[in-house]
């Protein structure tokens, strides 16, 4: 394997677990301890990782330089899951804005028995819904941000100014009971305050390694959601506050 695809490898484990170890990836990866030392340091000038004894974490108050394709890939079954979950609660004739993260995508496939009118400032959104003949779809069109494959600016807010959604589904790269939602680029953080500005209720999607984390950019406070859905089960903290907030939850139902 060559020292990019090894890299690439190393940034694929740190977004599925946000936690790798030099023992266990040089075991993994056939190759000596110093070796993935030296691959660590160069994850952590690049801004992906930050370096721990014996190991490192996922660097989540950086806009970490992940490939979208890579980001759509990883914990896939989660995001399915999640978006299983999330598909009756989207109804015949809803008009819903769906934001740039890869995890939204996920409900697409889900959607094509009912007619919707689909908004969003993600390019990969559009492109899918530009095939499906039961959507009527908005492109919020503005700054294209080449890293996200988004739109943003006031270009994009401005088009929401003309719109009232009946649910808006978006998700985060993290979130806290104290700092409540935050992603990595402000921008398109600004897009995704507008859009839950402008819905009659809003759904969080949020996979079980994003919790209790904080990231660059804050979105908004959890008490502004309406449902969170996650692919494992809450601890007994997060459910006390959300059900003091009386905002719904669901996850999987345990076997």
């Amino acid at each position: 394997m060559l020292p990019i695809e090894r890299k690439n490898a190393i940034k694929e484990l740190l977004l599925a677990n946000k936690t790798v170890s030099v023992i266990n990836l040089a075991k993994h990866f056939s190759v000596t301890e110093e070796t993935i030392r030296r691959d660590l340091k160069a994850l952590e000038e690049e801004g992906v990782a930050e370096r721990t004894h014996g190991g490192a974490i996922i660097a989540e108050r950086t806009v970490s330089p992940f490939n979208r394709s890579m980001m759509k890939n990883i914990l896939s079954e989660s995001k399915d899951v999640m978006a299983k979950i999330a598909r009756p609660f989207i109804k015949n004739g809803f008009c819903i804005f769906l934001d740039s993260s890869t995890t939204v995508q996920y409900l697409l496939p889900l959607v094509k028995d009912i007619q919707l009118t689909i908004a969003s400032n993600a390019v990969d959104v559009i492109n899918i819904c530009s095939n499906m003949e039961n959507v009527n779809l908005i492109a919020l069109g503005g700054i294209f941000n080449h890293h996200y494959r988004c739109f943003t600016g006031s270009i994009s807010s401005g088009i929401m100014d003309n719109f009232y959604f009946d649910l808006a589904i978006i998700s985060c790269r993290t979130l806290s009971l104290e700092q409540g939602l935050c992603d990595s680029d402000n921008e398109d953080v600004e897009i995704k305050r507008k859009a839950l500005q402008r819905s009659k209720k809003t759904i969080l999607l949020a996979d079980h390694t994003k919790f209790n984390k904080v990231s660059f950019a804050r979105i908004t406070d959890l008490e502004k959601m309406d449902i969170l859905i996650s692919d494992e089960k809450l601890d007994t903290e997060w459910e006390e506050y959300l059900i003091d907030h009386n905002i719904e939850f669901f996850y999987p139902a345990e076997e």
